[in-house]
Protein backbone atom coordinates (compact mmCIF):
# COMPACT_ATOMS: atom_id res chain seq x y z
CA UNK A 1 0.00 0.00 0.00
CA UNK A 2 1.48 3.43 -0.86
CA UNK A 3 -0.76 5.52 1.67
CA UNK A 4 -2.82 5.09 4.78
CA UNK A 5 -6.43 6.72 5.31
CA UNK A 6 -7.52 8.04 8.68
CA UNK A 7 -11.19 8.35 8.23
CA UNK A 8 -11.83 10.26 4.92
CA UNK A 9 -8.08 11.95 4.79
CA UNK A 10 -5.70 9.51 2.80
CA UNK A 11 -2.24 10.56 3.08
CA UNK A 12 0.99 8.61 1.60
CA UNK A 13 3.55 6.86 3.68
CA UNK A 14 6.04 9.38 3.79
CA UNK A 15 3.81 12.33 5.12
CA UNK A 16 2.01 10.27 7.61
CA UNK A 17 5.68 9.22 8.53
CA UNK A 18 6.58 12.54 8.98
CA UNK A 19 3.27 13.89 11.02
CA UNK A 20 3.81 11.17 13.69
CA UNK A 21 7.18 12.07 13.92
CA UNK A 22 5.91 16.02 13.81
CA UNK A 23 3.39 15.00 16.83
CA UNK A 24 6.07 12.87 19.10
CA UNK A 25 8.26 15.57 18.74
CA UNK A 26 5.59 17.89 20.48
CA UNK A 27 3.97 15.59 22.59
CA UNK A 28 7.47 14.77 24.42
CA UNK A 29 8.43 18.43 24.78
CA UNK A 30 4.98 19.05 26.51
CA UNK A 31 6.16 16.19 28.52
CA UNK A 32 9.23 17.67 29.47
CA UNK A 33 7.19 21.18 30.00
CA UNK A 34 5.84 19.60 32.60
CA UNK A 35 8.41 18.78 34.59
CA UNK A 36 9.57 21.32 37.63
CA UNK A 37 13.26 21.13 35.72
CA UNK A 38 12.05 22.22 33.06
CA UNK A 39 13.65 24.77 31.01
CA UNK A 40 11.22 28.70 30.68
CA UNK A 41 9.38 28.67 27.21
CA UNK A 42 10.14 25.14 26.19
CA UNK A 43 6.81 24.91 24.07
CA UNK A 44 7.75 28.16 22.27
CA UNK A 45 11.14 26.81 21.39
CA UNK A 46 10.03 23.66 20.21
CA UNK A 47 7.52 25.17 18.09
CA UNK A 48 10.23 27.19 16.62
CA UNK A 49 12.23 24.32 15.99
CA UNK A 50 9.48 22.15 14.43
CA UNK A 51 9.13 25.56 12.14
CA UNK A 52 12.45 26.19 11.22
CA UNK A 53 13.15 22.46 10.24
CA UNK A 54 9.91 22.48 7.89
CA UNK A 55 10.68 25.92 6.43
CA UNK A 56 14.08 25.22 5.92
CA UNK A 57 13.34 21.91 4.03
CA UNK A 58 10.87 23.70 1.80
CA UNK A 59 13.13 26.76 0.75
CA UNK A 60 15.61 24.25 -0.01
CA UNK A 61 13.17 22.02 -2.39
CA UNK A 62 12.11 25.80 -3.53
CA UNK A 63 15.42 27.07 -4.56
CA UNK A 64 16.73 23.88 -6.27
CA UNK A 65 14.14 24.00 -9.01
CA UNK A 66 13.90 27.89 -8.93
CA UNK A 67 13.18 27.31 -13.11
CA UNK A 68 10.56 26.16 -12.72
CA UNK A 69 8.70 27.61 -9.29
CA UNK A 70 9.82 30.91 -11.37
CA UNK A 71 6.84 30.22 -13.70
CA UNK A 72 4.26 30.38 -10.85
CA UNK A 73 5.78 31.17 -7.44
CA UNK A 74 2.96 30.90 -5.70
CA UNK A 75 3.04 27.41 -5.98
CA UNK A 76 5.99 27.54 -3.92
CA UNK A 77 3.55 27.83 -0.87
CA UNK A 78 1.50 24.89 -1.87
CA UNK A 79 3.41 22.56 0.49
CA UNK A 80 0.35 19.58 0.39
CA UNK A 81 1.78 18.99 -3.22
CA UNK A 82 5.27 17.78 -1.15
CA UNK A 83 8.60 19.23 -2.15
CA UNK A 84 10.86 19.05 1.04
CA UNK A 85 14.76 18.73 1.22
CA UNK A 86 15.03 16.56 4.77
CA UNK A 87 18.26 17.05 5.20
CA UNK A 88 18.64 20.89 4.81
CA UNK A 89 16.01 20.60 7.90
CA UNK A 90 17.53 18.56 9.66
CA UNK A 91 20.89 20.78 9.25
CA UNK A 92 18.81 24.17 10.07
CA UNK A 93 17.30 22.47 13.03
CA UNK A 94 21.28 20.98 13.97
CA UNK A 95 22.13 24.76 13.77
CA UNK A 96 19.02 26.48 16.11
CA UNK A 97 20.56 23.85 18.82
CA UNK A 98 23.97 25.09 18.56
CA UNK A 99 23.26 28.49 18.50
CA UNK A 100 21.60 27.66 21.71
CA UNK A 101 24.25 25.72 22.83
CA UNK A 102 26.48 28.61 22.35
CA UNK A 103 24.05 31.06 24.46
CA UNK A 104 24.43 27.98 27.28
CA UNK A 105 20.60 27.65 27.17
CA UNK A 106 21.09 23.99 28.56
CA UNK A 107 17.80 22.98 29.81
CA UNK A 108 16.68 24.21 26.44
CA UNK A 109 19.30 22.53 24.43
CA UNK A 110 18.96 19.25 26.17
CA UNK A 111 15.41 19.39 26.21
CA UNK A 112 15.04 19.89 22.26
CA UNK A 113 17.73 17.29 21.54
CA UNK A 114 15.70 14.52 23.13
CA UNK A 115 12.43 15.62 21.57
CA UNK A 116 14.07 15.44 18.15
CA UNK A 117 16.13 12.30 18.72
CA UNK A 118 12.71 10.77 19.75
CA UNK A 119 10.43 12.55 16.61
CA UNK A 120 13.55 11.77 14.30
CA UNK A 121 13.24 7.57 15.29
CA UNK A 122 9.31 7.50 15.17
CA UNK A 123 9.71 9.37 11.59
CA UNK A 124 12.56 6.86 10.19
CA UNK A 125 11.15 3.99 12.18
CA UNK A 126 7.57 4.38 10.16
CA UNK A 127 10.11 4.44 6.90
CA UNK A 128 11.88 2.04 7.65
CA UNK A 129 8.90 -0.44 8.73
CA UNK A 130 7.25 0.49 5.28
CA UNK A 131 7.75 -2.21 2.80
CA UNK A 132 8.93 -0.36 -0.71
CA UNK A 133 6.80 -0.77 -3.73
CA UNK A 134 6.95 -4.01 -5.47
CA UNK A 135 4.10 -4.64 -7.87
CA UNK A 136 4.68 -5.41 -11.74
CA UNK A 137 2.72 -3.12 -14.31
CA UNK A 138 -1.27 -4.89 -15.02
CA UNK A 139 -1.85 -7.41 -17.77
CA UNK A 140 -5.07 -5.80 -18.06
CA UNK A 141 -6.31 -4.51 -21.40
CA UNK A 142 -7.84 -1.01 -21.34
CA UNK A 143 -9.65 0.42 -23.85
CA UNK A 144 -8.69 3.88 -25.17
CA UNK A 145 -10.88 7.21 -25.93
CA UNK A 146 -8.54 7.16 -29.26
CA UNK A 147 -7.50 3.66 -30.04
CA UNK A 148 -7.51 -0.26 -29.67
CA UNK A 149 -7.02 -1.49 -26.14
CA UNK A 150 -3.91 -1.11 -24.46
CA UNK A 151 -2.01 -3.61 -22.43
CA UNK A 152 0.58 -1.26 -20.01
CA UNK A 153 2.88 -4.82 -19.29
CA UNK A 154 3.48 -4.56 -23.05
CA UNK A 155 5.05 -1.49 -22.70
CA UNK A 156 8.46 -3.07 -21.89
CA UNK A 157 11.47 -0.99 -22.79
CA UNK A 158 10.34 1.86 -22.21
CA UNK A 159 10.07 3.77 -18.58
CA UNK A 160 5.78 4.27 -17.90
CA UNK A 161 4.23 6.66 -16.01
CA UNK A 162 0.77 5.94 -14.57
CA UNK A 163 -1.73 8.49 -13.62
CA UNK A 164 -4.87 7.29 -11.63
CA UNK A 165 -7.56 10.04 -11.97
CA UNK A 166 -11.14 11.23 -12.28
CA UNK A 167 -13.24 13.70 -13.59
CA UNK A 168 -14.87 14.58 -10.00
CA UNK A 169 -11.60 14.23 -8.15
CA UNK A 170 -10.66 18.50 -7.64
CA UNK A 171 -6.64 17.55 -7.31
CA UNK A 172 -7.21 15.55 -10.16
CA UNK A 173 -9.13 18.13 -12.52
CA UNK A 174 -5.67 20.74 -10.63
CA UNK A 175 -2.87 18.66 -11.96
CA UNK A 176 -3.85 16.86 -14.96
CA UNK A 177 -3.58 19.60 -17.49
CA UNK A 178 0.15 20.58 -16.11
CA UNK A 179 1.24 17.05 -16.31
CA UNK A 180 -0.20 16.65 -19.67
CA UNK A 181 1.54 19.44 -20.81
CA UNK A 182 4.94 18.18 -19.49
CA UNK A 183 4.69 14.37 -20.62
CA UNK A 184 4.36 16.06 -24.53
CA UNK A 185 7.96 17.08 -24.22
CA UNK A 186 8.92 14.12 -22.91
CA UNK A 187 8.80 11.76 -26.17
CA UNK A 188 11.21 9.06 -24.47
CA UNK A 189 8.91 8.36 -21.48
CA UNK A 190 5.26 7.04 -21.68
CA UNK A 191 2.83 8.93 -19.70
CA UNK A 192 -0.72 7.33 -19.53
CA UNK A 193 -3.47 8.89 -17.65
CA UNK A 194 -6.04 5.87 -16.46
CA UNK A 195 -8.81 7.15 -15.43
CA UNK A 196 -10.94 5.45 -12.64
CA UNK A 197 -14.69 4.46 -12.51
CA UNK A 198 -16.01 6.59 -15.27
CA UNK A 199 -17.28 5.76 -18.81
CA UNK A 200 -15.92 6.67 -22.30
CA UNK A 201 -18.73 9.73 -22.99
CA UNK A 202 -18.40 11.50 -19.57
CA UNK A 203 -14.34 11.62 -19.61
CA UNK A 204 -14.58 12.55 -23.01
CA UNK A 205 -17.12 15.34 -22.90
CA UNK A 206 -14.96 16.64 -19.69
CA UNK A 207 -11.44 17.04 -21.34
CA UNK A 208 -12.86 18.71 -24.66
CA UNK A 209 -14.97 20.82 -22.43
CA UNK A 210 -11.36 21.70 -20.77
CA UNK A 211 -9.36 21.75 -23.53
CA UNK A 212 -7.26 18.55 -23.19
CA UNK A 213 -6.34 15.95 -25.23
CA UNK A 214 -7.67 12.88 -25.38
CA UNK A 215 -5.03 10.55 -27.10
CA UNK A 216 -3.38 9.01 -23.98
CA UNK A 217 -6.18 8.58 -21.81
CA UNK A 218 -7.30 5.04 -21.11
CA UNK A 219 -10.64 3.78 -18.88
CA UNK A 220 -10.67 1.72 -16.19
CA UNK A 221 -14.46 1.88 -15.09
CA UNK A 222 -14.01 -1.01 -12.85
CA UNK A 223 -11.48 0.47 -11.25
CA UNK A 224 -9.06 -2.06 -11.38
CA UNK A 225 -5.43 -0.26 -11.35
CA UNK A 226 -6.59 1.16 -8.09
CA UNK A 227 -6.96 -2.72 -6.73
CA UNK A 228 -3.82 -3.84 -8.58
CA UNK A 229 -1.46 -1.25 -7.24
CA UNK A 230 -3.35 -1.24 -3.77
CA UNK A 231 -4.44 2.62 -3.91
CA UNK A 232 -6.43 4.36 -0.86
CA UNK A 233 -7.09 7.27 -3.42
CA UNK A 234 -7.07 9.74 -5.91
CA UNK A 235 -4.94 10.78 -7.50
CA UNK A 236 -2.22 8.35 -7.77
CA UNK A 237 1.00 8.82 -10.06
CA UNK A 238 2.73 5.60 -10.47
CA UNK A 239 6.77 5.43 -12.06
CA UNK A 240 8.24 2.73 -14.00
CA UNK A 241 11.59 2.14 -15.29
CA UNK A 242 12.21 0.64 -18.38
CA UNK A 243 12.57 -3.15 -17.11
CA UNK A 244 8.78 -2.23 -15.36
CA UNK A 245 10.37 -1.64 -12.06
CA UNK A 246 7.94 0.31 -9.91
CA UNK A 247 10.16 3.27 -9.07
CA UNK A 248 8.08 5.79 -7.41
CA UNK A 249 4.05 6.01 -5.98
CA UNK A 250 3.25 9.72 -5.71
CA UNK A 251 0.29 9.63 -3.54
CA UNK A 252 -2.32 13.04 -3.94
CA UNK A 253 -1.77 16.16 -6.02
CA UNK A 254 1.77 16.65 -7.78
CA UNK A 255 3.84 19.37 -8.12
CA UNK A 256 5.38 20.82 -11.56
CA UNK A 257 8.69 20.48 -10.18
CA UNK A 258 8.20 17.17 -8.47
CA UNK A 259 6.65 15.32 -11.18
CA UNK A 260 9.61 16.79 -14.06
CA UNK A 261 12.12 16.05 -11.60
CA UNK A 262 10.75 11.91 -11.67
CA UNK A 263 10.64 12.35 -15.68
CA UNK A 264 14.07 12.96 -15.56
CA UNK A 265 15.14 10.51 -12.94
CA UNK A 266 13.32 7.60 -15.14
CA UNK A 267 14.97 9.34 -18.09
Amino acid sequence: MSGITLGPLVLAMDRFAFIAGAISFLALISLIGCSRRAAKGLDGWGTLTLLTGVIAARLSHVARHLDIYAQDPLSAFAFWQGGFDPLAGLGAVALLLAVLTLRRQTRVTEGLMAASLAGLLVWQGILQMTPAPDMPLPAIRFAALDGPPVALSSTAGEPVVINLWATWCPPCRRELPMMMEISEGQPDVRVVFLNQGEFGPDVRQYLLREGLPTDRVLLDPSRDAMAHFETPGLPATLFFSSNGTLEDVHLGEISRAAFQSRLQSLR
